[in-house]
């Protein structure tokens, strides 16, 4: 005779019934692996969620960035030797998170006459520099330069 069928009804259905014990003890296993595995997939989630805003709002100071360098440059061809002038026009404009902007004004074709900016098919170049600091743990922070060179009118 099987097995199964020397057994008394109630032990055959201890080990057949799907409330039993047994099933319970598989069962709270089963909800901790399921917790394991969603502390995982969560936690690379956020990684990727943050990695994307990081790079969203490295994108958006970049480009601010570069907006406020060519309106510092366009001040500049304009108004040439206003170094404040062209520097407070550039950080009107850019909208920097986390940091402030280092801005140099270069003037590469002038002269050290007596007149020190070349007015005439001459170059200014406006340069932004900053620190900017990530939100995601594991990316270093990076430095964000923006350049800006016109010629004057």
């Amino acid at each position: 005779m099987p097995d199964s069928q020397n057994r008394r009804p109630d032990q055959r259905s201890k080990f057949l019934s799907p409330g039993s014990d047994a099933d319970r003890h598989w069962g709270d296993r089963d909800q901790g692996q399921a917790l394991v595995e969603f502390a995982l997939v969560v936690t690379l989630l956020f990684m990727l969620l943050f990695g994307i805003i990081d790079f969203s709002r490295l994108f958006f100071a970049y480009a601010t960035m570069s907006n406020g360098v060519r309106e510092g440059a366009r001040y500049g061809i304009v108004h040439p030797g206003d170094d404040t002038g062209i520097e407070q026009r550039a950080q009107a404009v850019m909208v920097v998170i986390g940091g402030d902007a280092t801005i140099q004004i270069n003037y590469p074709d002038a002269g050290s006459g007596p007149d020190p900016f070349c007015t005439h098919h001459c170059r200014i170049e406006v340069v932004a520099t900053s620190d900017f600091p990530v939100w995601t743990p594991f990316i270093p922070n990076v430095q964000i330069e923006a350049r800006s060179t016109m010629h004057f009118e």
